[in-house]
């Protein structure tokens, strides 16, 4: 509640409920100066979060145009030669900006030698087939940045591709507005929860909030749980602002089943990601999600928000009580990314083996936050979403 109630972990699952479909919020209010509208917004997002963890939001502010030609950028990026897109291939990154092919680069050996992890039997995010490329960026660092020099791997330059012009400008234009569009949220989710109102931003000074320009790679693979576009799995960040280009996304409810979250016009959607789970104490929920393969060509641009790498993640106060203790352990925000970021980059993974890079965070094998999906296609049979 907004005054800071608890309640127990009972009343809490009555909460998470067996969702049909996904709300849709006009927080035009965000924008404004007027205050009771501010909070009635605020509410409803709190309600959307607490009893999905998915919502669609309109009234954003993002000018139609300028989403356009950021898919217009990644079209042009993944239409590039391979031999120009391994120019800013992501082994050339530090950390992990750059070029995800939607196949692993065997050219430097067996990839079981960076591996480092023995592969979870559920953690298909990461195991299964990639049927999916993508392009990262985040914020713009130089190379004399204190944190980048000082070897943080979520705190690294980007790399642009060259040839096509306009690019770097267009993306971080989009990157721009859509992170002010987040900028927001935070101040609502804080208005919703009945904390600070400038909680959030105290621990977003420098953080490594990420863009992905994905591309569903079109193929004739069945539509099972073997062959998906990306497996189940929460963001691992605080939320995700997602504009898609077409059909694919599911998201999990109460009762373990699929609900589909197709585009809406004007719309981006939303999800709560395992840290604001985590400084709630599951009030807010991380829902799990999947995209299915449609066999079709599928573009999607996930802006995935983090905190600054030091903040520390661990159930607030006005969350816990003696009916709803603590369910979460405490968690560096930075070293949960980055975690997960070696573990799927392979070249990050061979400097550790080969004494290149040291690191004093847990490599993850298996999310804490996952709850496990379960598995309703029929073998061999395509199935589209609504």
């Amino acid at each position: 509640m907004a005054d800071g109630t608890t309640t127990t972990t009972a009343e809490m699952g009555a909460r998470l409920l067996a969702f049909s479909s996904i709300p849709v919020i006009d927080i035009g209010a965000l924008r404004g100066s007027d205050r009771a509208a501010l909070e009635a917004c605020a509410q409803q997002i709190g309600h959307a979060c607490e009893t999905v963890g998915f919502f669609y939001i309109t009234g954003h502010g993002v000018p139609e145009a300028l989403i356009a030609r950021a898919y217009e950028r990644s079209r042009m990026f993944h239409a590039s030669p391979v031999e120009q897109k391994d120019r800013v291939h992501i082994r050339h990154s530090p950390g992990t900006r750059g070029w995800c092919p939607d196949k692993d680069d065997t050219q430097d050996g067996d990839p079981e030698l960076y591996r480092l992890v023995e592969p979870h039997p559920d953690h298909d995010y990461l195991t299964r087939p990639r049927l999916h490329a993508a392009f990262d960026v985040a914020l713009e660092l130089s190379e004399d940045d204190p944190d980048f020099r000082a070897g943080n791997l979520m705190l690294v330059p980007n790399q642009w591709p060259d040839w096509i012009p306009g690019f770097r400008e267009d993306i971080m234009a989009y990157y721009d507005a859509v992170k002010a569009v987040g900028d927001r949220l935070f101040h609502a989710f804080a208005v919703a929860l009945g904390l600070p109102e400038d909680f959030f931003a105290t621990v977003t000074a420098k953080s490594p909030s990420q863009l992905r320009l994905l591309r569903y790679t079109p193929n004739d693979l069945p539509m099972d749980n073997d062959h998906l576009g990306i497996g189940a799995h929460s963001d691992f960040e605080c939320f995700t602002i997602l504009h898609q280009s077409a059909p694919g996304l599911q998201v999990m409810n109460a009762a373990d089943e699929w609900v589909s979250a197709p585009p809406i016009a004007g719309a981006f959607i939303v999800n709560v990601g395992d840290l604001i789970e985590g400084w709630t104490n599951g009030r807010f929920k991380a829902t799990q999600h999947r995209v299915v393969n449609t066999g079709k060509e599928r573009f999607s641009m996930p802006l995935f928000f983090a905190v600054d790498y030091d903040t520390v993640i661990e159930p607030l106060p006005a969350f816990v009580s003696k009916e709803n203790p603590a369910r979460y352990n405490r968690i560096v925000a930075g070293d949960h990314l980055a975690g997960f970021s070696v573990n799927g980059a392979k070249h990050l993974r061979k400097k550790i083996v080969q004494g290149e890079l040291k690191i004093d965070f847990p490599i993850h094998q298996e999310n804490p936050f996952k709850r496990k999906a379960v598995n309703e296609f029929q073998a061999g049979a395509r199935q589209a979403p609504a």
